[in-house]
């Protein structure tokens, strides 16, 4: 085992913060608006740190490990491109906007209002059983990662039998994520994903220190980074014919599917529908870019130290330990397994003693913050969106939130099956895409068609959905039936480039059948503007906005600070984005070597550095305010028990 006494009492610690914070939020939760939405007080500073843990699971930590590994350097090269086009969609309000002022605790019960309870039915159906699949695999790489970086036993002995050690971790780590969403809903789960994200942002910039002066010596770094292959190069982004499913187009269509689907991926739903206001969680959007980028340089800091005591000869001695446990796990380099877990196994061997349990304790809070984050998701849609619909009468607020629990209880015994026995063979990433496209496929131009254009119609919203589903069996169908077919040959279109024709033909499809209707939906009732307006929605500002403050997407709702903001925020990426337009013309014509190339990852590494430090300090103290003003926001809140995802009546 690689653990002493000090790395358990890290995690421990961190874990009993936790357990009591879901204990007081479960005093706050008196509704199913509660359970579901946190009461709607959210502030920008708990969305930056709450929703964006999500997204910073321990599988995705695992994916962004495989990423780097493969891709190195080049990986940050093209998010320097796409990121800014991120960015301007999350502080433009694209989308989440407008589902956060239809007041929709789900986005299927959005769906019911715009196009009929038959939508939201196949909508939750479709979305739930992609959902289902999608987190499946989540508790076997979570459970595999503690196996190996916490150095357990495979089976050991106990009441006279032997036990397992990785179906016990896959459900002791279900269990613990199961009990925070228990305690008190989204409350318990906003509150504690809020605290994960401050510690993670603390305890990576205090690793990534100690690290950087144990380890990254950044002559030994380019000795391993320039022994890359011709066409798979580490350190120049226009030598990376031959790096595979990571090329330039997989971050393309990356933001472009990011931007089509921002409102598909249902994980996000309950946090847009946290948000004191649309334009609180806008906010919140735009500050998680800053944040997203010190988090890609801990990621990348920990994959390069990894890399040099795997493969540089000065350490050939811990290189050789470190295969010889990979290969107790797997004796094919090739198999998926072994990829994935490769940095996550080099790591155990050079943490030093308290920075390992440092490391675990994030593992441990981005795992429980997206399992408890999913299982929310997942059990709210199966029971909002595929039962609730059915039902004459509805429950009564407690009855319905014990409902919701069980329908959750339901969503972590199928990840626990799903887990034991799947074997995937694709990367992480990849597989992701596969899967998803069954739902993201189609449901972006539905969902965004609805919000924005009042033309469209049920009939399209039907076709496209099942069109879409089709589209993305089929394709789960030729990747995984190639190989079996062809003599092991890998089918020449990856699961990326599926996705993204299943998006174009999609969106085709539901203008073209909206055309044929004659449908003008009323827009304003949907949204609640005008007449229909929600007071406790709006955010007054009594100032003007400019020809100059509209080509960035910031309107009448920015105050003073939101515009310094934001205008800081869009300066600092497009300023990269410049960057990266002369960098590579000039790549591309000068060709410098891998040497120049070196010189300014240096530089740029220190200043995402500088950038961590500033973004940990202001936004962990900024989360600290909006936790207190959640907790005071809900002590004084009257509920309205109707307020249950439930439509009521019909638009116009």
């Amino acid at each position: 085992m690689n653990f002493v006494s000090l790395d358990w009492m890290i995690v421990g610690v961190m874990l009993a913060v936790l357990v009591v914070m879901a204990l007081i939020s479960n005093r706050y939760t008196k509704s199913v608006a509660d359970y579901l939405a946190a009461g709607r007080v959210g502030g920008r500073y708990m969305m930056t740190m709450a929703s964006g843990m999500v997204w910073i699971g321990a599988i995705n930590i695992v994916a962004m490990f495989e990423l780097y590994h493969t891709a190195g350097f080049t990986a940050m090269w093209w998010v320097l491109l796409t990121t800014p086009l991120t960015l301007y969609i999350n502080i433009s309000g694209w989308g989440v906007y407008r589902l956060r002022e239809t007041r929709a605790l789900t986005t299927a019960q959005y769906l019911e209002t715009r196009y009929g309870k038959g939508i939201r039915v196949l909508s939750g159906a479709l979305a739930w059983l992609t959902g289902m699949i999608n987190f499946g695999i989540f508790p076997a790489i979570g459970a595999r990662f503690f196996v190996h970086f916490v150095g357990l036993p495979e089976s050991f002995a106990w009441l006279g039998l032997q036990w397992q050690t990785f179906p016990l971790v896959m459900a002791i780590l279900l269990g613990v994520s199961l009990f925070f969403v228990f305690a008190g809903g989204h409350v318990a789960v906003i509150v504690t994903d809020c605290l994960q994200g401050m510690f993670t942002q603390v305890a990576a910039v205090i690793i990534i220190v100690v690290m950087g002066y144990l380890w990254f010596d950044w002559d030994r770094i380019i000795d391993v980074l320039t022994s890359a292959e011709a066409g798979k190069s580490l350190l120049n982004p226009l030598d990376t014919g031959n790096i595979g499913d990571f090329s330039f187009s997989y971050f393309i269509i990356g933001v472009i599917g990011f931007g089509f689907t921002i409102l598909s991926h249902l994980q996000s739903q309950a946090y847009i529908a946290s948000s004191k206001t649309a334009h609180e969680f806008r906010m919140g959007s735009a500050l998680n870019q800053w944040r997203w980028q010190a988090l890609c340089l801990f990621f990348l800091v920990l994959v390069l130290c990894a890399m040099v005591a795997m493969q540089h000869p000065d350490f050939a001695h811990i290189g050789a330990v470190i295969n010889e446990q990979l290969n107790g796990i797997s004796p094919d380099a090739a198999d998926a397994t072994r990829q994935q877990l490769t940095i996550t196994v080099a790591l155990g061997n050079i943490l030093p003693r308290g920075i390992a349990g440092l490391f675990c304790a994030i593992m441990v809070a981005a795992l429980i913050s997206t399992y408890d984050s999913f299982m929310h998701t997942w059990g709210a849609v199966f029971l909002q969106d595929m039962v609730m619909p059915f039902r004459k009468k509805p429950f009564a607020p407690k009855q319905h939130i014990w409902f919701l629990r069980l329908s959750i209880l339901g969503v972590a015994v199928f990840a626990f099956i799903y887990s034991l026995f799947f074997k995937n063979q694709e990367s992480i990433l990849m597989y992701f895409a596969l899967v998803n496209n069954i739902w993201l496929g189609g449901s972006g131009a539905v969902i965004l068609g609805g919000l924005y254009w009042k033309r469209g119609t049920a009939l399209a919203a039907w076709t496209t959905l099942i069109l879409g589903a089709v589209l993305g069996i089929l394709g789960i169908v030729l990747t995984q039936g190639w190989p079996v077919w062809f003599d092991g040959t890998k089918f020449p279109v990856n699961p990326q480039w599926i996705w993204l024709w299943t998006i174009v033909i999609s969106t085709t499809t539901y203008i073209f059948v909206s055309l044929l209707g004659n449908v003008r939906f009323n827009m304003d009732k949907l949204l609640h503007r005008g007449e229909y307006a929600v007071e406790s929605d709006q955010t007054h500002v009594d100032r003007q906005t400019r020809w100059h403050h509209k080509i960035f997407a910031i309107d009448h709702e920015f105050n003073r600070f939101d515009r310094f903001t934001a205008y800081s925020i869009v300066g600092w990426f497009l300023f990269w984005a410049a960057f990266f337009g002369v960098g590579t013309v000039y790549a591309t014509v000068a060709k410098p070597d891998d040497t120049v190339w070196a010189s300014f990852w240096h530089v740029y590494l220190w200043i995402l550095f500088v950038l961590a430090v500033i973004t940990t300090v202001w936004f962990t103290w900024g989360g600290t305010r909006d936790l207190i003003y959640l907790f005071r926001s809900l002590g004084s809140q009257e509920r309205d028990a109707s307020d249950d995802g439930t439509v009521k009546g019909e638009h116009e």
